[in-house]
């Protein structure tokens, strides 16, 4: 069986299930599904916080307003948690912050605070939230710290027709701190590669298609690296 995302995750799962975990083996399985997901959450007029401590923030937009069709950038702010910044003016009327490094989680969560302010003050209700990849700050900070840091993120980004998106790569996460991790959220989205295709399965998640789901061709070969 194939489809597109939208096919296997309706727009009603979503609101229902609006704190999403997307798990898969690796950065390139996963992405580019978590954009999928938004691109069936994001409606005309609402926002989107992105924190990133991988890719570049700048790049991290540009593919975002190019694969989420709803989200316009002046909608879109970023928290830049990456080893090197981009040349961007840490302006909060440029919706862009920065913090010294992915594992500043209380410069994170303060950046995001007022993201999500700045958008709310500029007339965006639903601010919907990205976060690049959990995995990356587990890599040096124990789990416990990290669900609480990630439950906090959530309360941030709890409004009515919010969806938050937090990928997880299973190939460098270690299976307890996993499984502490994910029952933060509503419901998972597992991923994985075979033949070349992109298979998904929703777990939690009531109204989806259950079992794996192949993607369609465009979504199994697009945005496959994350960099």
């Amino acid at each position: 069986m194939s489809g597109t995302l939208s096919d296997i995750l309706p727009d009603d799962a979503l609101s229902r299930h609006r704190d999403l975990l997307v798990a898969g083996p690796s950065r390139e399985t996963v992405w580019p599904v978590p954009s999928h997901i938004l691109a069936s959450a994001v409606a005309p007029d609402d926002g989107l916080a992105v924190v990133t401590t991988r890719t570049a923030a700048r790049t991290m937009v540009d593919r975002l307003v190019r694969d989420v069709p709803a989200l316009e950038r002046d909608n879109t702010g970023v928290v830049d948690g990456t080893p090197t910044h981009d040349e961007v003016r840490v302006d909060p009327r440029e919706r862009y912050w920065s913090v010294p490094s992915p594992v500043d989680l209380t410069g994170t969560s303060m950046a995001v605070h007022d993201c999500m302010e700045t958008l709310w003050e500029q007339g965006v209700a639903d601010r919907h939230m990205l976060f690049d990849s959990l995995s990356n700050v587990l890599m040096s900070t124990d789990s416990e710290t990290v669900t609480r840091y990630a439950h906090q993120l959530l309360l941030l980004a709890n409004a009515t027709s919010a969806v938050s998106v937090f990928p997880i790569y299973t190939n460098v996460t270690d299976g307890t701190d996993f499984e502490r991790l994910k029952h933060l959220f509503d419901g998972m989205v597992r991923v994985r590669r075979r033949n070349g295709t992109r298979e998904v399965r929703c777990v939690g998640i009531d109204g989806a298609a259950t079992g794996w789901v192949r993607l369609g061709d465009s979504e199994a070969v697009s945005g496959a690296e994350a960099d």
